[in-house]
């Protein structure tokens, strides 16, 4: 069992180191203009900024990893090694464009290598007294689709200043209690510094100074879905929490990209079909969007952490009782945009 002092000290030594590294960002790092209809901004600013804050990031997991006597697992370097790949990935996006097959297959290499390495779930158990031991295949191929559907997730949710970073630090925070439930110490450290230097990012974003772009997005993605499978890893009784701790993000994106499915919508082209783009589009300013999911978040985590702590069939119910929640809002959400002419079959 890790003490708390040491997790507290990964949380602050991060926040500041990110804060700082982000202001570094700001001043010769990439910068993105508005050159697509999903863009806001009026103007160019600078992006990237996952640089900074992955630099923190890994930097603080492994500077009071040193200090506590923690040592990383295979699983847990496998899933910061993948998210600094998924960084640099997101990093040449920023800076060239990819095409979405290229990006699409790069990522998927990533996630192979993550899942090839230990950053996989081999057992699951939906409910008590019910396990599964999946072949490797099986588990491999379950788990390259969770990082995939993560990262993208992720990626997509990230169009509002202080959006999608502060939803990945509070679940971030939520993995860290997990992680030290689950006596998972090296799993804590990193989730303690992602949360903290999410958190020096966001001294930049919500004031629209700096973006987390592509290299941000992913990166967050890839450590939160990579944290998320190692947990699992550990303990198969909680499949459905990392679910619940971001079912934020995986609600919204995934319901949009079946409603624009349902409408013969381009899946991989640039729109603002998103619920919280709607909700810009009808006057909410990016604080109060922010907010509003900063909320749900936590409404997610602490559901998360007592389903963990409960365990039994209070991780499924929880997970089902969420997601009737979510596709309530998003529902509801789009029926008013429609009927606004926010959003629609006809509108890009």
């Amino acid at each position: 069992m890790i003490e708390p002092v040491w997790l507290l000290a990964a949380f602050a030594l991060a926040l500041v180191a990110g804060a700082g590294l982000c202001r570094v960002v700001i001043a010769f790092g990439l910068v993105d203009a508005p050159t697509e209809a999903r863009k806001i901004q009026k103007a160019p600013v600078p992006t990237s900024g996952g640089l900074g804050f992955a630099s923190a990031t890994i930097g603080s997991a492994l500077v009071i990893s040193l200090f506590a006597g923690v040592t990383a697992s295979p699983g847990v370097t496998a899933a910061a090694w993948g998210s600094l790949a998924a960084l640099v990935l997101g990093l040449a996006d920023d800076r060239f464009e990819l095409r979405a097959r290229i990006k699409l297959v790069a990522m998927l290499a990533i996630c192979l290598a993550m899942a090839a390495w230990g950053v996989r779930a081999d057992i699951i158990e939906p409910w008590p007294g019910v396990a599964w031991e999946l072949p490797v295949a099986l588990s491999a191929a379950g788990s390259i689709l969770w990082l995939v559907v993560v990262m993208n997730a992720v990626n997509f949710m990230d169009g509002a200043n202080g959006l999608a970073m502060s939803m990945g630090a509070i679940s971030a925070l939520g993995l860290l209690v997990c992680g030290v439930v689950a006596e998972a110490p090296d799993a804590a450290v990193l989730a303690a510094a992602l949360a903290g230097g999410l958190g020096g990012f966001l001294v930049w974003n919500l004031s629209g100074r700096l973006f987390a772009g592509d290299a941000g997005a992913l990166f967050v993605g890839a450590m939160l879905a990579g944290l998320s499978l190692l947990i699992v890893r550990l303990r198969p009784d909680w499949l459905f929490v990392p679910p619940i701790l971001l079912m934020p993000f995986l609600s919204d994106v995934l319901l949009t990209i079946a409603w624009r499915a349902r409408h013969g919508k381009r899946l991989f082209s640039a729109h603002r079909d998103h619920a919280y783009q709607i909700a810009m589009k009808a006057g909410l300013k990016h604080w109060q969007i922010a907010a509003i999911h900063a909320v749900w978040t936590l409404n997610a985590a602490a559901m998360g952490v007592v389903a963990t702590i409960a365990g039994g069939y209070v991780p499924l119910l929880v997970f089902l009782a969420l997601l009737a929640a979510s596709a309530w809002v998003h529902v509801r959400v789009r029926r008013s945009g429609v009927k606004a002419g926010l959003v629609g079959a006809g509108l890009p």
